[in-house]
């Protein structure tokens, strides 16, 4: 692909100044140079997808370009924790005169047809009533926040509803993505947003030519007829084959496809040079006694089994069955207290402020009580987007609070929490996009610190430390993808 890095719409997609246009903003606020010009790109285009790394201020770019094109009815999609955050937003960067904003925080809200914002959750479309009163308005902008829940390729219910040409895409202007992570781990996460941005930047693919194309035969599980000698007949089941199309290829090819057509994407360290680096930190734990039982657990066996067979095998089509679900939650509550005494440890060591993730309530419920004492503010799946935004702003502005302890969903999304330089991740996804997510929470403009550490509890000789490795490989795909020059 040599010959495409003179290719002026993809030099474009880097850029980190505007030529010419300088988009409309409040003069209370004062946009980076690389912002404005990712709006002057987007104009350019008939929908896009504001790619940025996270933390770079893909919101405000949003806002601004709804500004530019001097939208009147705006209708933003998020995840439900991001609502009064986008609220906050808009009425920091929108230009309109009184902007009214109408966040829909429980379906009875209905659908305000008068505001110029109005702010929904994907989670909110699957609601009948929500979704036709969305379908019985006109609006003249679509912005999709943190466009990776669209990523599953075969499309779930909230999905069908966004991309299906005679849903929500039938009534609005223009469409804006914004996700930082829009393939977290796999190219064909990215089909979704492509075909409902400019479908003609792949040639108007279908999902089966996609994957032939970017993907290579390797080896792993597929569903598929199996000969039963019992039954003395074919059974469909998941079983394991030398012919699966699961290797990725030709990501140079896609990356270009991606920036001359549709995304415009700008690195931390292209834009904001004052940042500092992120650097992960894994910290071994003792093998202690509640540990070693919870490794006898069987579903290890099963776990490590499938991911020796295939290293991805996590990553999308494979039954988590119950077995190896129980194994996880008891690792994680057995590495509990350990992970309690190294935070404390950090704490005693002169950290202010620490940003602390877990996956299962049980290992948060523990965490909550036994760090109570250091100042502490809470979120889990069950909080609501107004009290989750009071914990945000209280550890952000008030010292005394030192930990914002949280599940790893609510907790790493879209969040700006700078205050901290470091994270603790109780118990690490099984997707590194997610781990790199939660601290992308803290490496974000407002921070002014000399590092940024993830911390990860690992127990030496277990799959906790293999999957880092594994985590490794599948960061230098996505870099090929979306980053790589070309």
């Amino acid at each position: 692909m040599d010959s495409l890095n003179s290719d002026y719409q993809v030099q474009r997609s880097r850029s980190t100044t505007p030529l010419f246009y300088r988009a409309p903003h409040p003069s209370s606020v004062v946009p980076k140079e690389y912002q404005l010009a990712g709006v002057e790109y987007a104009l350019a285009r008939e929908h896009m997808l504001f790619g940025d790394a996270p933390g770079l201020g893909k919101t405000a770019e949003a806002i601004m370009l709804g500004n530019a094109i001097e939208a009147e009815h705006t209708l933003v999609i998020c995840p439900a924790s991001l609502r009064l955050n986008w609220e906050r937003e808009v009425r920091a960067w929108s230009t309109q005169e009184d902007v009214s904003t109408y966040p829909v925080l429980k379906s009875r809200d209905g659908i305000s047809p008068r505001a110029n914002y109005v702010i929904t959750s994907y989670a909110m479309l699957t609601n009948p009533s929500i979704l036709n009163a969305i379908m019985d308005l006109r609006w003249d902008h679509l912005i999709l926040d943190e466009a990776h829940a669209l990523k599953d390729p075969h499309g779930n219910k909230r999905t069908q509803i966004i991309c299906a040409p005679d849903l929500i895409p039938s009534v609005v202007g223009r469409i804006t993505m914004a996700s930082g992570t829009i393939l977290p781990n796999q190219p064909i996460e990215c089909y979704n947003a492509l075909r409902l941005l400019n479908w003609d930047a792949i040639d108007r693919m279908s999902l089966d030519a996609f994957r032939n194309h970017y993907y290579q035969m390797g080896q792993g599980f597929v569903r598929g007829p199996v000969w039963d000698a019992d039954k003395q007949a074919n059974v469909w089941k998941l079983h394991w084959s030398d012919q699966v199309r699961n290797v990725p290829t030709n990501l140079d090819d896609l990356q270009y496809r991606l920036r001359k057509h549709i995304m415009v994407r700008r690195l931390k360290e292209q834009v904001l040079h004052e940042l500092p680096p992120k650097q992960w930190h894994p910290f071994p734990l003792e093998l202690t006694a509640d540990i070693r039982r919870a490794l006898k657990h069987p579903g290890w066996k099963q776990a490590t089994k499938l991911y020796e067979m295939n290293p991805y095998a996590f990553d999308h089509g494979i039954p988590i069955d119950g077995a190896i679900s129980t194994a996880r939650r008891m690792l994680g509550e057995a590495k509990a207290s350990s992970v309690a005494a190294y935070i404390e440890e950090l704490l005693e060591e002169g950290v202010t402020k620490v940003v602390v993730a877990a996956w299962h309530l049980s290992v948060l419920k523990y965490l909550k009580e036994r760090l109570a004492s250091h100042g502490l503010v809470y979120m889990d799946g069950s909080t609501s987007a107004k009290h989750k935004q009071a914990a945000v702003d209280q550890f952000q502005e008030q010292d005394n609070t030192k930990i914002i302890l949280g599940q790893m969903m609510p907790l790493g999304e879209g969040w700006t929490l700078s205050e901290a330089q470091d994270a603790v991740i109780a118990e690490p996804d099984w997707v590194p996009g997610k781990n790199d997510q939660l601290l992308d929470r803290i490496h974000r403009i407002g921070q002014t610190g000399e590092y940024i550490i993830g911390h990860v509890p690992v127990v030496p000789g277990t799959l906790d430390e293999r999957i880092l490795s594994t985590a490794i490989v599948k960061d230098q795909n996505i870099y090929q993808a979306l980053d790589a020059p070309i």
